[in-house]
């Protein structure tokens, strides 16, 4: 005789929310606990969202939002990307507490204790749901690489460059590679200060 499966759902995963503070996301109805960024995850993260705001949100695309925000995928699918792009076309996945449905853009920043997450399964499951695009930034190795067109499980385009990143999916939205790995400087803090 088979056991019955155990795979956990959102409710669970809200329910188990409530007892741990670590940042706890779900796979397939697996528990996954995901790491604390570093100094370099947030101030790459923080240069993104800048970015994001300024070409989605400004210019009226659509919306983007930061983690930690639920993506509910499925019932027992539910992950917090760095950085989540919905265009307007497709505002009706909004809901009150999460994203319930597929975004159109995804953005994770690689975190060194979790490479293998970031790399394949991330990937795999953004790319089986149709996330229309993903970017995996990878301060470590100085580079983007982002996937697109979706099909049966996996993207069938992978460009990964150390260069200039462009989005296909989000209309302007492109981001020097250097610049976003830049280390921090007091004249970006002055500059950001002054506006």
């Amino acid at each position: 005789m088979v056991a019955p499966s155990t795979s956990l759902t959102y409710g669970d995963l809200q329910r188990l929310r409530e007892t741990r503070d670590e940042r706890l996301e779900l796979v397939d109805g697996e528990l996954v606990v995901t790491p604390s960024p570093t100094p370099l995850h947030q101030r790459v993260s923080r240069r993104l969202n800048d970015l994001l705001g300024s070409t989605i949100d400004v210019v009226g695309v659509g919306e983007h939002f930061y983690a930690p925000l639920d993506v509910k995928l499925s019932d027992g699918t539910v992950v917090q990307p760095d950085l989540i792009a919905v265009t307007t076309s497709r505002f009706n996945i909004i809901a009150e507490s999460a994203i319930e449905g597929v975004p159109d853009f995804i953005i994770e920043i690689v975190s060194p204790s979790h490479d293998r997450y970031d790399r394949e399964v991330k990937r795999a499951l953004y790319a089986r749901h149709s996330v229309p695009e993903y970017w995996l930034v990878d301060p470590g190795a100085g580079t983007i690489a982002i996937y697109t067109e979706p099909h049966e499980g996996r993207y069938l385009s992978e460009t990964i460059t150390g260069e200039m990143a462009v989005s296909v999916t989000i209309p302007g939205l492109s981001v020097e590679v250097a610049a976003l790995f830049a280390p921090f400087s007091a004249r970006e803090w002055f500059e950001k200060e002054q506006h």
